[in-house]
């Protein structure tokens, strides 16, 4: 057991270094994290609250204004730093519930900004506001900021509705269980349970970040109608990639050619990110696929119970009686 435990912490600790190395935008998030971690054990920072399920699980979560997000130390710092954010005129935002095509989304966003046709050497999470990246790393970034987030509108920078914002919505059963893996993959785990716990946490809005069906609805309530929005589903960017692509760079006014369209469809497919685009490792079990494990639509079919599947779908038409939004479970 203690041969075990040291060599998992020698291995975490090389791929860390290896992480930091290959993407040095996250070397200022790493430097903000172990910073406000060591400084709320002597002062009060975030409450950290294990949510626990009836089948003898635990999601670990922490609360701010009432909505359970990640466990991130530098959330709660950035959070209290918000006001001080400053928007740009060409900034863009990804936004949406988690796992739900940040990174894919993110990537195509990158590729159409930069103008060449080839995955990029960066990783989202070192513009990820307020969960991750500091607010004196964001300022710094070079035009066009790309930026992403999970979080609800009510924590979202006030300052930045006026933005570019594309907001991604993936339906909620797929969402449900590639967040079950994410949550019991990474390295502490952000939730020790099974799937049924997961999912009876999920269902009640008491995983990370909170009700799905709630953040969906306030914002499409703020983003329909908006000139600056973009709402798009994930199972429309897996039926037709390259018209989606084609329909990002019409929103940002960044119109290319057919056949680069085409050749950004091919770049970003599922298949070839998950083996091309660098991915961090330090925060994954060794076990895990890490961020690109299926990509498909309809899995939760080999998760779904038929009592969880009939329960859910009583919620589903329940709940989205106020949005506005047409979204494939399979295809």
């Amino acid at each position: 057991m203690v041969l075990k435990a040291i060599r998992s912490f020698f291995r975490r600790l090389y791929i860390l270094l290896v992480d930091l190395y290959t993407f040095p935008e996250l070397r200022p998030v790493f430097l903000a994290g172990v910073k406000n971690g060591m400084l709320g054990l002597f002062f009060k920072g975030p409450v950290y609250k294990d949510v626990s399920d009836s089948y003898g699980g635990s999601a670990r979560v922490m609360y701010i204004q009432g909505v359970p997000l990640p466990p991130f130390p530098s959330m709660h710092a950035n959070l209290l730093e918000q006001d001080g954010f400053k928007a740009r005129s060409d900034d863009i935002w990804v936004v949406n519930w988690p796992k739900s095509g940040t990174h894919w989304m993110w990537e195509i966003v990158k590729i159409l900004t930069s103008g060449r046709a080839e995955l990029t050497d960066s990783y989202k999470g070192g513009a990820m506001f307020p969960e991750l990246c500091p607010l004196h790393v964001i300022e710094n970034m070079a035009p066009p900021r790309v930026l992403n987030t999970h979080v609800p509108l009510k924590l979202f920078p006030k300052v930045a509705l006026n933005s570019k914002i594309i907001y991604v919505v993936r339906n909620p059963k797929d969402v449900y269980v590639s967040l079950y893996y994410h949550a019991t993959g990474i390295e502490p785990k952000s939730a020790n349970c099974s799937w049924n716990g997961m999912y009876e946490l999920l269902v009640n809005g008491k995983a990370q970040y909170g009700d799905w069906f709630d953040h969906v609805e306030e914002w499409l309530k703020v983003l329909e109608n908006n000139p600056n929005a973009l709402i798009m589903t994930y199972e429309d960017m897996k039926l037709d990639l390259k018209k989606q692509v084609r329909l990002v760079a019409e929103f940002l006014g960044r119109e290319r050619s057919e056949q680069f369209y085409s050749d950004v469809a091919r770049l970003c497919s599922f298949q070839h990110m998950k083996k091309e685009k660098k991915d961090i490792r330090n925060v994954w079990a060794e076990d895990s696929e890490g961020i690109f494990r299926k990509g498909t639509v309809g899995d939760w079919r080999n998760h779904f119970t038929v009592a969880q599947n009939e329960e859910f779908n009583q919620i589903f038409c329940r709940r989205m009686k106020n949005i506005n939004l047409d979204l494939k479970f399979e295809l």
